[in-house]
């Protein structure tokens, strides 16, 4: 790979995922990179990971040592970071030209471009790359589900990289692979016209090697003469492409990453399967909600011309056969309104139910180019709105109308613009009325006591959690094997909660069912033989210990573990520990049911046992452990050593709220000292701080929220990361998927970074 010419890029805008694909690109080259945005947002934080110096707000001062000034197109030329570039004689240059420039480093550049599906293209192709063991650079613009970015240089010998023609700078792009997946008149009035946007499209193909094109009129017409161009048709979709998505647009785009992957030297059969596990864009049919009970479903797509739409809407029947379908839309531009407007009414038909959000305005006045109310009245046939109000009282609209739903519905959010603000709001919305369903499907369907009037800060020993989960405490293991069967039947996502010591709550509801193991058989604790007890799963450790201590009964370990905060069960599936001891030293049987409800059973020694971990299947619920006992010679001394292993962890630990220690102490090291040397002991936000005498400890005052906790806790991750190195792993449990999602996201890129930074580096030419 040839290096790379600059020392140190600025880029103005850097917010953009495509901007920030370029920051992480050259960084990985060993360029210095500053950038400014407008606001902060995720994609900054990710960058400010690496280390780079990104800011919020432009100033003219953040370019001053910069040799090149790159920037979105959402800038204009009043921008003072580009004026001060210019009057300095740095060079400006728009993202699709430097990225033309940047490409020129590779040996091999594999180029997507089209009107629409070019981003998921994009990242199909480098998928199957990556899970062939290619290790590609690529630049995707847009996120993916479950990467840590969606930019790298990889190895370096080839790039893939989507390249845009609203702005022509397509054209200037030189590859060795060009993929077209369709041309129609989508961003022509910003190119000058649909001729020029043609011309945009055949120059970019005759700078290419190779040409791999879905058929269609334009298509057929501008590739006719180009010496290498395959072009693809429905027939040359493979017999064994399964997508883990529906939809005939993602199959041809699937088509077309395939055929590439291909001719780039991937076996065919390898390609097939790596596409069976491609995770999928963000905002490309997202399911961002899906219920059992109630047959719920919320998803979100950025469909924004007039074929998009269609094939989102298609792609939605195809999946959702049963449902009624109500869509949200919101035109991008009031340019495609006045092009469009027809044509959006048409696709819209095909809906049940329709709300027209206003347009969004991308960067520019063009609003009295059209009404975007005549897209609502041109609906034929569907009951159909124009909303111009505030998005929480759209929010609220759109609940009211779920409610009055009889039938399964899914709720699409539909648009490219900033209407994906309206999915967090109807997702706790939505989310509300199918627990209330779940609730009451509950209570009419077995005997076991479902509760939903604790909130989770009554019931975790943080204290966190605004919302009232529903709660289901069977008595028996007839009752829980009932609630396993029907939660399964009605595909009832089911999770345990023991104690609730190492658990974050949610402030927005989730349509799940919470097991709580806490009464009847789960308490028991009986003698077996004479070298074993059997306890329930919902008994505490502190309870196992005081009872066997009854009974004569004892082990060495237990004055040590049974100050730990939470169940056998709980504590068994973690194998907790405390001073040299852990739970893998007592359990001999493990029994408890499959979610399905089938039971199973295992030998404690048969089990793999690490470092706050076993290998117990994630898809059982322990309800019995058998653990190994020894009769007590002197069980006042035995009782003394309880009270002194107590004394000592009083002595050791911070009182307050908490969920125990928040980070697992990482390989010969400890988090509490890590944390204690990058400055967080006793550092406080809001309603949370880091305990002054044990730094991995994070205590509430009570009355903070979910995201005021996780905000603390990753900002604490990442600063270790950026100090020393190291990825601390949380162990607190968070019962909101998305919050669990934020945690993994945050650890993976974190741990994506530190394993490039182990790998030989490519330095720039001016370091």
């Amino acid at each position: 790979m040839t290096p790379p010419p600059w020392r140190h890029v600025h880029l103005t805008g850097v917010g953009g995922v495509g901007m920030a694909g370029l920051a992480h690109i050259l960084a990985d080259l060993g360029v210095r990179v500053t950038g400014t945005d407008e606001k902060d947002s995720d994609m900054l934080q990710s960058l400010r990971l690496r280390g780079m110096d990104v800011q919020t707000g432009h100033d003219a001062a953040q370019v001053a040592d910069a040799d090149t000034l790159v920037y979105s197109s959402a800038v204009s030329e009043a921008n003072p970071e580009r004026r001060m570039a210019v009057s300095c004689d740095i060079p400006t240059l728009r993202r699709g030209d430097f990225l033309a420039q940047l490409a020129e480093l590779f040996p091999n550049v594999v180029a997507v471009a089209g009107s629409h599906g070019k981003t998921t293209t994009t990242a199909m192709l480098a998928h199957i790359m990556q899970r062939c063991g290619m290790e590609p650079g690529f630049l995707v613009g847009g996120r993916i589900d479950g990467w840590a970015r969606s930019a790298c240089v990889g190895k370096g010998e080839v790039l893939i990289t989507e390249v845009d023609e609203s702005d022509g700078t397509q054209a200037l792009m030189r590859c060795s692979h060009a993929i077209i997946v369709n041309i129609e008149d989508d961003h022509c009035w910003s190119v000058g016209g649909m001729e020029a946007l043609e011309r945009c499209f055949a120059e970019f193909a005759d700078r290419a090697d190779h040409v791999i094109a879905w058929s269609c009129e334009a298509s057929d017409r501008l590739l006719a003469e180009h010496p290498h161009v395959h072009l693809l048709s429905r027939q040359d979709m493979p017999d064994g492409l399964a997508l883990p998505f529906a939809g005939e647009h993602n199959r041809v785009n699937a088509t077309l990453a395939l055929e590439a992957a291909l001719q780039l030297g991937i076996d065919r059969t390898d390609a097939l399967a790596a596409l069976t596990t491609f995770p999928g864009v963000v905002r490309r049919l997202t399911e961002h909600l899906v219920s059992s009970v109630g047959a719920v479903a919320l998803v979100e797509d950025y469909a924004h011309h007039p074929t998009e739409l269609r094939a989102a809407l298609a792609a939605l029947r195809e999946h959702y056969p049963a449902h009624r379908l109500l869509v949200v839309f919101q035109p991008h531009r009031h340019e495609r309104v006045r092009r469009y407007a027809g044509a959006f009414a048409k696709e819209l038909s095909q809906a049940d139910e329709v709300i027209v959000f206003r347009p969004f305005a991308a960067w520019t006045d063009d609003d009295g180019l059209a009404d975007p109310e005549e897209i609502a009245r041109g609906i034929a046939g569907v009951p159909s709105r124009y909303w111009d109000g505030p998005i929480e009282t759209l929010s609220g609209a759109v609940a009211n109308r779920a409610r009055a739903c009889r039938s399964p519905l899914v709720v699409a959010v539909i648009g490219a613009g900033d209407v994906g603000a309206l999915v967090p709001l109807l997702r706790s919305e939505l989310s509300r009325l199918c627990s209330e369903r779940l609730e009451s499907f509950l209570r009419s369907s077995h005997a076991a006591p479902v509760t939903r009037t604790r909130a989770w800060s009554r019931l975790t020993t943080l204290g966190v959690g605004g919302d009232a989960p529903v709660l289901v405490e069977p008595r028996t293991e007839d009752e829980l094997s009932d609630v396993l069967r029907r939660a399964r039947n009605h595909a009832i996502p089911v999770q345990v909660l023991g104690m609730g010591s190492n658990i974050l709550g949610g402030d927005q509801c989730d349509p799940h069912v919470f097991l709580r193991l806490r009464q009847g058989v789960f308490r028991d604790v009986r003698r077996g033989d004479a070298h074993s007890v059997e306890g329930g799963a919902g008994v505490t450790l502190r309870e196992l210990t005081d009872r066997l201590s009854a009974m004569g009964l004892g082990h060495e370990a237990l004055p040590a573990l049974c100050w730990i905060p939470g169940t056998l069960g709980g504590a068994v599936r973690m194998n907790a520990g405390s001073h040299g001891h852990c739970m893998s030293e007592l359990v001999e049987r493990i029994g408890g049911f499959r979610l399905g409800g089938d039971t199973w059973a295992a030998a404690g020694k048969s089990l793999a046992w690490t470092y706050r971990a076993s290998a117990v299947p994630e898809d059982v619920i322990i309800t019995r452990v058998w653990i190994r006992v020894v009769e007590i010679d002197d069980t006042d001394a035995y009782r003394d050593r309880i009270r002194e292993h107590g004394a000592r962890r009083a002595d050791e630990q911070p009182k307050g709220r908490s969920a125990g220690c928040v980070f697992r102490n990482p390989p010969d090291d400890s988090a509490g000292r890590l944390l204690d040397a990058c400055g967080w002991i006793d550092r406080r936000e809001g309603s949370f701080h880091f305990s002054g005498k044990h730094a991995n400890f994070l205590l509430s005052d009570g009355g903070g929220s979910e995201e005021g906790f996780l905000s603390l806790l990753l900002a604490a991750q990442a600063d270790v990361f950026r100090k020393e190195g190291v990825v601390l792993h949380p162990e607190i449990v968070a019962v909101s998927p998305q919050t669990t999602a934020r945690i993994k996201s945050q650890t993976t890129a974190l741990e994506f970074e530190r394993d490039r930074s182990q790998q030989p580096k490519r330095v720039g030419t001016g370091e």
